[in-house]
Protein backbone atom coordinates (compact mmCIF):
# COMPACT_ATOMS: atom_id res chain seq x y z
CA UNK A 1 0.00 0.00 0.00
CA UNK A 2 1.35 3.21 -0.84
CA UNK A 3 1.64 6.03 1.61
CA UNK A 4 0.16 8.30 -0.89
CA UNK A 5 -3.28 6.81 -0.50
CA UNK A 6 -6.32 9.32 0.59
CA UNK A 7 -8.34 8.79 3.74
CA UNK A 8 -11.46 10.85 4.79
CA UNK A 9 -11.67 11.25 8.64
CA UNK A 10 -14.92 11.88 10.13
CA UNK A 11 -14.90 13.21 13.10
CA UNK A 12 -10.97 14.06 12.65
CA UNK A 13 -11.13 17.08 14.36
CA UNK A 14 -12.28 15.60 17.98
CA UNK A 15 -10.79 13.84 20.78
CA UNK A 16 -10.48 10.98 19.36
CA UNK A 17 -10.27 11.90 15.87
CA UNK A 18 -7.11 14.42 16.38
CA UNK A 19 -4.91 10.90 17.76
CA UNK A 20 -5.84 9.42 14.46
CA UNK A 21 -5.01 12.01 12.20
CA UNK A 22 -2.16 12.23 13.96
CA UNK A 23 -1.28 8.75 13.46
CA UNK A 24 -2.15 9.00 9.66
CA UNK A 25 0.31 12.17 8.83
CA UNK A 26 3.06 10.55 10.91
CA UNK A 27 2.57 7.36 8.54
CA UNK A 28 2.48 10.16 5.35
CA UNK A 29 -1.62 9.44 4.29
CA UNK A 30 -3.00 12.42 2.83
CA UNK A 31 -5.85 12.85 5.17
CA UNK A 32 -9.12 15.00 4.16
CA UNK A 33 -10.61 16.31 7.61
CA UNK A 34 -14.25 17.99 7.33
CA UNK A 35 -15.56 19.91 10.08
CA UNK A 36 -18.59 22.26 10.61
CA UNK A 37 -16.61 25.38 11.45
CA UNK A 38 -13.00 25.71 10.47
CA UNK A 39 -11.78 27.26 13.87
CA UNK A 40 -12.71 24.29 15.57
CA UNK A 41 -10.09 21.97 13.40
CA UNK A 42 -7.32 24.49 13.98
CA UNK A 43 -5.31 22.32 15.61
CA UNK A 44 -4.93 20.04 12.85
CA UNK A 45 -3.26 22.72 10.78
CA UNK A 46 0.29 21.58 12.16
CA UNK A 47 -0.07 17.79 10.45
CA UNK A 48 1.66 18.42 7.03
CA UNK A 49 -0.91 16.02 5.56
CA UNK A 50 -4.03 16.98 7.06
CA UNK A 51 -6.66 19.09 4.42
CA UNK A 52 -9.39 21.19 6.59
CA UNK A 53 -12.38 21.03 4.67
CA UNK A 54 -15.57 23.41 6.16
CA UNK A 55 -18.21 21.22 5.33
CA UNK A 56 -21.72 19.84 6.22
CA UNK A 57 -21.18 16.29 6.18
CA UNK A 58 -25.18 15.56 6.46
CA UNK A 59 -25.85 17.17 2.89
CA UNK A 60 -25.93 14.19 0.43
CA UNK A 61 -24.31 16.31 -1.74
CA UNK A 62 -21.51 17.39 0.08
CA UNK A 63 -20.93 14.14 1.23
CA UNK A 64 -20.32 12.99 -2.27
CA UNK A 65 -17.71 14.84 -3.12
CA UNK A 66 -15.71 14.41 0.29
CA UNK A 67 -16.19 10.59 -1.15
CA UNK A 68 -14.83 11.39 -4.01
CA UNK A 69 -11.52 10.04 -5.07
CA UNK A 70 -11.15 8.72 -1.02
CA UNK A 71 -9.08 5.55 -0.90
CA UNK A 72 -10.10 4.84 2.31
CA UNK A 73 -12.79 6.26 5.05
CA UNK A 74 -12.80 6.20 8.90
CA UNK A 75 -16.04 7.02 11.06
CA UNK A 76 -15.74 8.38 13.83
CA UNK A 77 -18.36 10.32 14.00
CA UNK A 78 -20.59 10.02 17.28
CA UNK A 79 -22.87 11.55 19.81
CA UNK A 80 -23.41 10.75 23.64
CA UNK A 81 -26.26 12.79 24.40
CA UNK A 82 -29.83 12.85 22.49
CA UNK A 83 -33.25 13.96 23.24
CA UNK A 84 -35.64 11.33 23.90
CA UNK A 85 -37.23 9.51 21.50
CA UNK A 86 -38.10 5.85 20.44
CA UNK A 87 -35.85 3.46 19.65
CA UNK A 88 -33.63 6.56 20.13
CA UNK A 89 -33.45 10.39 20.06
CA UNK A 90 -32.96 12.58 16.86
CA UNK A 91 -29.49 12.99 17.38
CA UNK A 92 -28.53 9.48 18.07
CA UNK A 93 -30.88 8.84 14.80
CA UNK A 94 -29.15 11.38 12.83
CA UNK A 95 -25.31 10.37 13.91
CA UNK A 96 -25.77 7.06 14.30
CA UNK A 97 -28.13 5.59 11.99
CA UNK A 98 -28.72 8.13 9.30
CA UNK A 99 -25.25 9.10 8.89
CA UNK A 100 -23.85 5.47 8.40
CA UNK A 101 -26.64 4.79 5.40
CA UNK A 102 -25.80 8.01 3.70
CA UNK A 103 -21.73 7.42 4.37
CA UNK A 104 -21.52 3.34 2.70
CA UNK A 105 -24.71 4.62 -0.04
CA UNK A 106 -22.06 7.63 -1.19
CA UNK A 107 -19.03 5.50 -0.76
CA UNK A 108 -20.29 2.54 -3.08
CA UNK A 109 -21.92 5.08 -5.90
CA UNK A 110 -18.01 6.69 -5.95
CA UNK A 111 -16.32 3.65 -5.72
CA UNK A 112 -14.83 3.46 -2.34
CA UNK A 113 -14.88 0.29 -1.03
CA UNK A 114 -13.06 0.24 2.47
CA UNK A 115 -14.42 1.92 5.69
CA UNK A 116 -13.15 1.81 9.34
CA UNK A 117 -16.51 2.38 11.12
CA UNK A 118 -16.05 3.33 15.34
CA UNK A 119 -18.92 1.68 17.13
CA UNK A 120 -18.70 0.97 20.72
CA UNK A 121 -18.53 -1.70 23.78
CA UNK A 122 -21.60 -2.93 24.85
CA UNK A 123 -23.40 -3.20 21.20
CA UNK A 124 -25.09 -7.13 21.25
CA UNK A 125 -24.84 -7.57 24.80
CA UNK A 126 -28.62 -7.22 25.88
CA UNK A 127 -31.41 -7.04 23.05
CA UNK A 128 -32.73 -4.40 23.08
CA UNK A 129 -30.57 -2.44 24.56
CA UNK A 130 -31.27 -0.71 27.57
CA UNK A 131 -30.30 2.78 26.04
CA UNK A 132 -31.16 4.80 23.17
CA UNK A 133 -27.26 5.41 22.83
CA UNK A 134 -26.52 1.87 21.98
CA UNK A 135 -29.74 1.19 19.83
CA UNK A 136 -28.52 3.62 17.85
CA UNK A 137 -25.25 1.96 18.02
CA UNK A 138 -26.87 -1.25 17.02
CA UNK A 139 -28.45 0.05 14.38
CA UNK A 140 -25.47 1.80 12.56
CA UNK A 141 -23.45 -1.71 12.35
CA UNK A 142 -26.14 -3.39 11.06
CA UNK A 143 -25.92 -0.88 8.31
CA UNK A 144 -22.59 -1.04 7.70
CA UNK A 145 -22.47 -4.78 7.70
CA UNK A 146 -24.97 -4.94 5.36
CA UNK A 147 -23.23 -2.42 3.11
CA UNK A 148 -21.32 -4.58 0.88
CA UNK A 149 -18.61 -2.49 1.70
CA UNK A 150 -14.99 -3.67 3.16
CA UNK A 151 -15.93 -3.07 6.81
CA UNK A 152 -14.16 -3.53 9.92
CA UNK A 153 -16.17 -2.19 13.37
CA UNK A 154 -14.19 -1.13 16.50
CA UNK A 155 -15.85 -1.22 19.43
CA UNK A 156 -13.73 0.74 22.51
CA UNK A 157 -14.69 1.33 26.03
CA UNK A 158 -14.72 4.40 27.17
CA UNK A 159 -11.83 6.26 26.05
CA UNK A 160 -9.06 8.11 28.14
CA UNK A 161 -6.14 10.39 27.33
CA UNK A 162 -5.18 14.15 28.10
CA UNK A 163 -7.56 15.95 26.26
CA UNK A 164 -10.45 13.44 27.77
CA UNK A 165 -14.03 14.86 28.75
CA UNK A 166 -14.36 11.61 31.10
CA UNK A 167 -11.46 11.34 34.01
CA UNK A 168 -10.56 15.12 33.37
CA UNK A 169 -14.53 15.79 34.35
CA UNK A 170 -13.83 13.73 37.74
CA UNK A 171 -10.39 15.68 38.43
CA UNK A 172 -11.68 19.21 37.88
CA UNK A 173 -14.77 18.51 40.14
CA UNK A 174 -13.11 16.30 42.94
CA UNK A 175 -11.07 19.74 43.31
CA UNK A 176 -14.35 21.89 44.46
CA UNK A 177 -16.59 19.21 45.63
CA UNK A 178 -16.02 17.53 49.41
CA UNK A 179 -18.58 14.90 48.32
CA UNK A 180 -19.46 13.37 44.74
CA UNK A 181 -23.05 11.81 44.88
CA UNK A 182 -22.59 9.22 41.96
CA UNK A 183 -25.38 7.28 39.38
CA UNK A 184 -24.15 3.89 38.16
CA UNK A 185 -21.12 3.58 41.13
CA UNK A 186 -20.63 0.30 41.06
CA UNK A 187 -20.77 0.03 36.63
CA UNK A 188 -17.82 -1.52 35.62
CA UNK A 189 -15.30 -0.19 32.81
CA UNK A 190 -12.47 -1.34 30.84
CA UNK A 191 -11.36 2.12 29.82
CA UNK A 192 -8.51 2.33 26.75
CA UNK A 193 -6.28 4.42 25.83
CA UNK A 194 -6.98 7.19 22.77
CA UNK A 195 -3.57 6.23 21.63
CA UNK A 196 -4.07 2.43 21.64
CA UNK A 197 -7.43 3.36 19.25
CA UNK A 198 -5.74 5.53 17.05
CA UNK A 199 -3.31 2.34 16.62
CA UNK A 200 -5.78 -0.05 16.27
CA UNK A 201 -7.20 2.27 13.38
CA UNK A 202 -3.99 2.53 11.76
CA UNK A 203 -3.48 -1.09 11.65
CA UNK A 204 -7.07 -1.31 9.77
CA UNK A 205 -5.75 1.13 7.33
CA UNK A 206 -2.65 0.12 6.82
CA UNK A 207 -4.27 -3.67 6.58
CA UNK A 208 -2.29 -5.19 4.05
CA UNK A 209 -3.62 -9.08 3.82
CA UNK A 210 -7.19 -7.39 4.91
CA UNK A 211 -6.65 -9.51 7.93
CA UNK A 212 -9.38 -7.21 9.42
CA UNK A 213 -11.90 -6.58 6.89
CA UNK A 214 -15.23 -8.14 8.03
CA UNK A 215 -14.01 -8.38 11.41
CA UNK A 216 -15.85 -6.74 14.53
CA UNK A 217 -13.09 -6.02 17.34
CA UNK A 218 -13.41 -5.03 21.14
CA UNK A 219 -11.22 -2.19 21.95
CA UNK A 220 -10.13 -2.58 26.12
CA UNK A 221 -7.73 -1.61 28.58
CA UNK A 222 -6.09 -4.39 30.44
CA UNK A 223 -7.73 -2.97 33.84
CA UNK A 224 -11.60 -2.69 34.99
CA UNK A 225 -12.53 -0.16 37.51
CA UNK A 226 -15.85 1.01 38.84
CA UNK A 227 -17.42 4.05 38.07
CA UNK A 228 -16.49 4.90 41.84
CA UNK A 229 -12.85 3.38 41.68
CA UNK A 230 -12.41 5.62 37.98
CA UNK A 231 -13.53 9.15 40.31
CA UNK A 232 -11.41 7.97 43.05
CA UNK A 233 -8.17 7.69 40.95
CA UNK A 234 -9.18 10.94 38.98
CA UNK A 235 -9.00 12.55 42.32
CA UNK A 236 -6.46 11.42 44.15
CA UNK A 237 -4.40 12.16 40.89
CA UNK A 238 -5.21 16.21 41.71
CA UNK A 239 -4.50 15.76 45.42
CA UNK A 240 -7.76 15.26 46.67
CA UNK A 241 -10.27 12.59 48.68
CA UNK A 242 -13.57 13.62 48.10
CA UNK A 243 -16.41 11.42 49.67
CA UNK A 244 -17.80 9.61 46.78
CA UNK A 245 -20.59 7.00 47.28
CA UNK A 246 -23.63 5.22 44.80
CA UNK A 247 -26.89 6.92 44.68
CA UNK A 248 -30.20 4.75 43.77
CA UNK A 249 -31.37 4.65 40.01
CA UNK A 250 -34.45 6.83 40.72
CA UNK A 251 -32.41 9.30 42.58
CA UNK A 252 -29.69 9.10 39.44
CA UNK A 253 -32.53 9.92 37.07
CA UNK A 254 -33.75 13.06 38.94
CA UNK A 255 -29.75 14.36 39.16
CA UNK A 256 -29.72 13.42 35.26
CA UNK A 257 -32.67 15.40 34.58
CA UNK A 258 -31.54 18.45 35.98
CA UNK A 259 -27.91 17.83 34.26
CA UNK A 260 -29.78 17.74 30.89
CA UNK A 261 -32.02 20.94 31.94
CA UNK A 262 -28.85 23.18 32.73
CA UNK A 263 -26.90 24.95 29.92
CA UNK A 264 -24.43 23.33 27.61
CA UNK A 265 -23.58 19.80 27.54
CA UNK A 266 -24.55 17.86 30.43
CA UNK A 267 -22.33 15.76 32.69
CA UNK A 268 -24.86 12.77 32.66
CA UNK A 269 -27.87 12.27 30.92
CA UNK A 270 -31.11 9.56 31.98
CA UNK A 271 -29.76 7.81 28.68
CA UNK A 272 -26.13 7.57 30.42
CA UNK A 273 -27.71 5.90 33.28
CA UNK A 274 -29.39 3.36 30.93
CA UNK A 275 -26.57 2.84 29.30
CA UNK A 276 -24.80 1.80 32.86
CA UNK A 277 -27.04 -1.20 33.35
CA UNK A 278 -24.94 -3.15 31.65
CA UNK A 279 -21.08 -3.48 32.51
CA UNK A 280 -18.73 -1.67 29.64
CA UNK A 281 -16.59 -4.49 29.85
CA UNK A 282 -15.16 -6.90 27.14
CA UNK A 283 -16.94 -10.78 27.73
CA UNK A 284 -17.13 -12.59 24.59
CA UNK A 285 -16.30 -10.29 22.14
CA UNK A 286 -12.82 -10.22 19.93
CA UNK A 287 -9.94 -8.57 21.15
CA UNK A 288 -8.11 -6.06 18.26
CA UNK A 289 -4.61 -7.90 18.35
CA UNK A 290 -2.73 -4.57 19.70
CA UNK A 291 1.17 -5.89 21.22
CA UNK A 292 -0.43 -4.17 24.26
CA UNK A 293 -2.71 -1.97 25.78
CA UNK A 294 -1.54 1.36 27.49
CA UNK A 295 -2.43 0.94 31.77
CA UNK A 296 -5.21 3.82 32.99
CA UNK A 297 -3.64 3.47 36.17
CA UNK A 298 -0.10 4.68 34.99
CA UNK A 299 -0.77 6.50 32.34
CA UNK A 300 -3.70 8.75 33.93
CA UNK A 301 -2.38 9.54 36.79
CA UNK A 302 0.00 11.85 34.70
CA UNK A 303 -1.37 13.52 32.67
CA UNK A 304 -4.32 14.13 35.25
CA UNK A 305 -1.33 15.92 37.41
CA UNK A 306 0.07 17.56 34.87
CA UNK A 307 -3.20 19.51 33.62
CA UNK A 308 -4.89 20.11 36.97
CA UNK A 309 -2.14 21.10 39.71
CA UNK A 310 -0.01 23.68 38.96
CA UNK A 311 3.85 23.46 37.94
CA UNK A 312 6.68 24.51 40.22
CA UNK A 313 7.21 28.08 37.36
CA UNK A 314 3.77 28.65 38.10
CA UNK A 315 3.53 28.55 42.17
CA UNK A 316 7.33 30.94 41.22
CA UNK A 317 5.04 33.76 39.57
CA UNK A 318 2.13 33.14 41.66
CA UNK A 319 4.53 34.12 44.47
CA UNK A 320 5.57 36.45 42.99
CA UNK A 321 2.59 38.21 41.68
CA UNK A 322 3.19 38.07 38.20
CA UNK A 323 1.15 37.05 35.56
CA UNK A 324 2.92 36.60 32.34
Amino acid sequence: MSKSKNVLVIGGSGFLGQAVCNQLAQAGYKITAPTRRYDKAKHLLTLPTCHIVEANIHDRATLGRLVTGQDIVVNLLGVLHSKPGKPYGQSFRVNHVEFPKVLCTAMSKHGVKRIVHISALGVGVQNPAPSMYLRSKTDGEAIVKDSGLAWTILRPSVVFGREDNFLNTFASLAKIAPFIPLAGAEARFQPVSVSDVAKAVMVCVEDHGKETVHNTYDLTGPEVFTLKELVQISARAVGKNPAVFGIPEFAAKAQALLMELAPGEPLMSRDNVDSMKIDNIRTSGRLFPLAGYESLSIVAPEYLRAKHLPSDLDEFRTRAHRRD
